[in-house]
């Protein structure tokens, strides 16, 4: 993400008269009508707006905007269009047989500053909050002044970042505002300054859920984000927000998560998850009253699926966890606590060394296969790994792009979700057996030494291909 947000500051710093050109650009966007907008517009609750779509249902002249993606919502009736990374507000003005016509509504000149911000709306109003520019990422929560065509920024108790994940990469979507309440939630933060020379590679999470007031304009720190939670968000790649939580399709299941309550709920049908899994980043989408609307923009079909909510029971873990209070206790079983945990921490080392030594060839029991646990993600690049090593070959980033799913992203976000992905097997290996080489080994590419392949030590082999058989 860092290098990402570098790459698109550095873009436009060599372009100086892009802040002050786009206004001589793209006044007005034509669109295909179609009875999905229609009926968008005739609802009568608030629905919050659409993710970005990848297909291009407008097509901006700027060389910027055709970059962009951006999001359509409907308020009071009216349709409007937001392009992501700006301020840039479109708003439905005609209407023909045909066609729709849109009028840009704000007076906004700069592109750069809030990047994967998170839009939402709340009664007549249209916020958006956080996002990425100039180096870093912020926490301002800005409104909508339709007086001045601008901005407004809205002062609140504390900076709070929003969260990103690669493998969605679509503005803002971990967070969910609950229109009934009025409250903004977001399972953790993600803080990017790019300014900081000394800083580590990868992005600062900080795995705690908030919670926005929009009333009282605060936020407040809810709990530390539940494990099973958080790693199922880092290999999702299907969210999809309703008024009553967000729908995740993850592993041939479909989850409900309830900020609002603190529960995750789910649904085991391989079918429906698998099916709605396909509304993807071609398809505008929305949910209203159990059912998930869809346009699909290369077909240009409307759609709809049933949502099953009755079918849905309580999962084993929440969406956070509440930090425990009581009485305090004494130094006497503090101590006792403290002695427990160091002797089970010496007990597992000497587990571990028991097992192997640093000359031993690594083997395979029940025991050690049951404490690795890889995620579908993780076993699908192993066994790629491990064919090409079977055929003393490695493995180019062309090929594990693939199987990650991303090999349409730009370098920056490939580079990221690699390296994550790639070091998560890592770590699990090196945690049982420390003495040895890590797992996935890389070169440098012979074609090209600006990129590295990928192996699996020949050592590994048998070990590998009876772990992913036990997994």
């Amino acid at each position: 993400m860092r290098k990402l947000a570098f790459f698109i500051v550095l873009l436009y710093a060599v372009k100086p008269c892009f802040s002050s050109d786009i206004n001589g650009w793209d006044s007005v966007l034509v669109m295909k009508k179609s009875a999905f907008f229609t009926d968008l517009m005739a609802k009568k609750k608030l629905i919050q707006p659409l993710r970005s779509p990848e297909y291009p249902f407008v097509s901006p002249k700027h060389p910027f905007l055709k970059e962009r993606r951006y999001q359509f919502f409907s308020l009071s009736g009216e349709l409007f269009i937001h392009f992501n990374g700006s301020g840039l507000l479109y708003q439905l003005k005609k209407s023909s047989d045909s066609n729709y016509v849109f009028s840009r509504i704000d007076d906004t000149e700069n592109l750069n500053y809030n990047f994967e911000a998170y839009l939402f709306t709340h009664q007549k109003e249209i916020y958006n909050i956080g996002g990425y520019g100039f180096w870093r990422s912020s926490g301002t929560l800005r409104k909508y002044n339709p007086k001045d065509m601008e901005w407004d920024a809205v002062p609140l108790n504390e900076e709070i970042h929003i969260p990103y994940i690669n493998q969605i990469g679509t503005a803002g979507i971990l967070s969910w505002f609950n229109n009934k309440s009025s409250e903004l939630y977001i399972p953790f933060q993600t803080i990017i300054n790019g300014g900081l020379k000394d800083r580590a590679e990868k992005d600062l999470n900080d795995n705690h859920a908030y919670k926005l007031n929009l009333s009282t304009h605060e936020w407040k720190k809810l709990g530390k984000t539940d494990p099973d939670y958080l790693s199922m968000l880092l290999y999702t790649k299907w969210i999809f927000p309703t008024d009553i939580g967000q729908l995740i399709s993850f592993d041939n299941k479909t989850y409900l998560v309830d900020f609002e309550n603190n529960e995750v709920r789910e649904y085991k049908d391989p079918g429906f998850s698998q099916s709605i899994a396909r509304i993807n980043e071609n398809y505008l989408g929305y949910y209203d009253n159990g059912t998930i609307y869809y346009l699909n923009g290369r077909t240009w079909q409307y759609d709809s699926v049933k949502v099953p909510l009755s079918k849905f029971e309580k999962s084993n873990f929440k969406v956070w966890k509440k930090s425990k209070t009581g009485l305090a206790i004494g130094i006497a079983p503090i101590f006792l606590i403290l002695a427990a945990t160091a002797a089970r921490k010496r007990k597992a080392k000497a587990a571990r060394e028991a097992i192997l030594s640093s000359s031993d060839p690594i083997s395979v029991t029940s025991t050690t296969v049951a404490k690795i646990r890889f995620s579908e993600t993780e076993k699908q690049l192993l066994q790629v790994l491990l064919e090409k090593s079977k055929k003393k070959e490695t493995t180019p980033v062309h090929e594990i792009n693939y199987v990650l799913g991303i090999k349409d992203k730009n370098q920056g976000l490939q580079k990221k979700v690699r390296s994550e992905v790639i070091n998560s097997i890592n770590e699990k290996f090196s945690f049982l057996y420390p003495t040895h080489n890590q797992l996935i080994g890389n070169v440098r590419s012979q074609e090209d030494k600006r990129y590295f392949e990928y192996y699996i030590d020949d050592k590994n082999n048998t070990f590998l291909e009876d772990l992913l058989k036990e997994a």
